[in-house]
């Protein structure tokens, strides 16, 4: 259905675009603006800058901007329609009407979703069969009752190669069922890969089913926990597990919880902590960080506190503060999981743990001195310069400063200042290094600026130029004009929408997004920038004269000479101190 101009247009003006923004990734306000690590190329650096005040955002290493829409639109991959939608849910405007396509495209691999959504549905009922009463005698044991086991979809694989059968009589074929690792074929048929087995499925973003983790119930198993190999719809390192579950509660909270394992998850949603994924393993990736990510800057590790678990803890600090999120840490000083806590202490105890996380700097002080105890000087000064790395990467001015200060001080150590890190999120480092004009581009940017300024600026154009040099430029400047005629005001963020040029959107955002040109009108510098322009129009002219002049005949030259020799006195005029190179 197709959304009234009128709501988008409301839905966009009372959209902050930096709310929008950090809805997706982390962001750090400058001054007025909000600087990012830009989504849409490998940025080491924030390069995408975001202007509160015009609405718009642009980065430039890789081009990208918009406003609102044209961020969710890219960020997510969606339509127009759904982006408007979207938006007016992050700022609490939903929209009552279905904007999503009439038919959901499936899947590349539909059908591997749908066979393990069926297992699991036959993994659930077995649970409560008789064969699955020791399985479900151990949840109860363990604390996992029906409430728990419907919302994690918690199943029982029996013996007999139950699963096996049970899919191939719903019509899968034995090279599906093998392909999603739930069985195989051996050389006495086939069997079942969990068989006697808690198992606990997972889901991908969307919340399809794409793989298991499987505990024992027989004690003699080698391995107690077993999870689905490498599929095509499953890959380990690019999972998190519970995240179409907990990525909203996250949202509202601002803050998301990163265990290891399915229990941990499990316990801490027992104790009413909802906005809890896993990375189902000890080791985060860079994948799953900016899956993480997605929700909050703020990230909140929380893994065993045995030595494997410690030194997850501190390579998981050390790649979020890298990637510009925020990393806190939940110090585990126990010997148990989560899952043993809430077992042994119940939920108060796990909760009382978890309001008390400390910043990931804090914990790497902590955490550092046992690396390099203080014994000798080169230990110290191991100390300060992996602590002074990880200190710079703070994106908080504040904090930075005053972890610094506590450095020096626990260390007895100076910061060599001649080696002092640089602070990557200086926004004038970024972007002006970047913008390179010449004279020409400073009064085009100029003059289009302060028409967006003023439509002041806009009758003195009209009157006193009309036209722009460069073919873009005049593309921009007819829009605006357009948009003051349209509206009687002008909102960048709006013009975009109604702009259909690319290049000339392009040329928009790097025009209103320009740290070099001033955007306030001032009509000495607005004139400036028009004889600025007068004077390059006038010299093409001259250079067409001089061309005709030489081949024209000697009544035409003459007329030619005549033209040639007015422009000569209106150039010595342009020149006369209002020359801008």
């Amino acid at each position: 259905m197709r959304i009234d101009d009128r709501v988008i247009d409301e839905i966009r003006d009372n959209a902050s675009i930096s709310k929008v923004i950090g809805h997706y990734i982390p962001i750090v306000k400058k001054g007025h603006n909000y600087v990012a690590l830009c989504p849409f190329h490998d940025d080491h650096d924030p390069s995408l800058s975001i202007s509160e005040e015009k609405q718009i955002y642009k980065c430039f290493v890789c081009g990208k901007g918009g406003n609102v829409f044209n961020f969710v639109m890219d960020f997510t991959k969606c339509t127009f329609p759904e982006a408007v939608a979207k938006v007016a849910e992050i700022i609490g405007r939903p929209l009552d009407i279905d904007v999503s396509s009439k038919k959901k495209p499936q899947k590349r691999y539909q059908k591997y979703h749908d066979l393990l959504r069926d297992a699991i549905s036959f993994l659930s009922y077995a649970l409560n069969t008789y064969e699955g009463k020791d399985a479900k005698d151990y949840l109860l044991k363990r604390g996992l009752d029906k409430d728990v086991v419907d919302h994690f979809d918690i199943g029982y694989d029996p013996r007999g190669d139950k699963l096996f059968r049970y899919l191939k009589g719903k019509g899968y074929e034995d090279r599906e069922i093998e392909a999603t690792n739930v069985g195989a074929l051996g050389d006495y048929g086939p069997y079942d890969i969990f068989q006697n087995r808690i198992v606990f499925p997972i889901h991908d973003l969307d919340g399809d089913p794409i793989a298991f983790s499987a505990r024992a119930l027989d004690t003699s198993q080698v391995a107690k926990y077993i999870n689905t190999k490498e599929t095509v719809i499953y890959h380990k390192g690019e999972v998190v597990y519970n995240y179409h579950r907990a990525k909203d509660d996250a949202k509202k909270a601002d803050r998301i919880i990163v265990c290891e394992g399915v229990m941990d998850v499990i316990a801490l949603w027992r104790a009413d902590i909802k906005n809890v994924v896993a990375t189902l393993g000890t080791s985060l990736t860079k994948e799953q960080l900016k899956i993480i990510g997605r929700t909050t800057s703020h990230i909140v590790f929380f893994y065993d506190g045995d030595r494997a678990g410690r030194n997850a803890t501190m390579k998981a600090v050390e790649m979020a503060l890298a990637a510009g999120y925020d990393p806190y840490v939940i110090v585990n000083d126990t010997d148990k999981d989560p899952d043993e806590i809430i077992n042994t202490n119940k939920a108060k105890v796990l909760r009382d743990m978890v309001s008390k996380e400390i910043s990931g700097i804090e914990y790497a002080f902590s955490y550092y001195k046992s690396v390099y105890p203080f014994h000798s000087y080169s230990n110290r000064k191991a100390y300060m310069q992996r602590l002074s790395t990880l200190i710079m990467r703070i994106r908080d001015d504040y904090d930075r400063e005053n972890f610094l200060h506590e450095l020096t001080s626990i260390t007895g150590l100076p910061l060599a200042s001649e080696k002092r890190p640089k602070v990557s999120y200086n926004k004038k480092d970024v972007f002006v290094k970047r913008e390179d004009l010449s004279g020409l581009e400073k009064a085009e940017y100029t003059i289009l600026k302060m028409m967006m300024d003023s439509k002041v600026a806009v009758d003195i154009y009209r009157k006193e130029l009309g036209c722009l040099f460069s073919e873009e430029a005049q593309k921009v400047a007819e829009a605006i004009i357009s948009e003051y005629r349209r509206h009687g005001d002008l909102k960048s963020a709006r013009l975009l929408d109604e702009m259909n040029d690319e290049h000339s959107k392009d040329l928009l955002l790097k025009v209103e997004m320009s740290e070099t040109i001033s955007g306030n009108f001032k009509e000495d510098i607005f004139q400036g920038a028009i004889d600025r322009i007068k004077l390059e129009i006038n010299r093409a002219h001259l250079d067409e004269l001089e061309r005709k002049i030489k081949n024209a005949d000697e009544q035409k030259r003459d007329a030619y000479l005549k033209e040639y020799t007015a422009l000569i006195k209106e150039l010595g005029g342009l020149r006369n101190g209002r020359d801008q190179d």
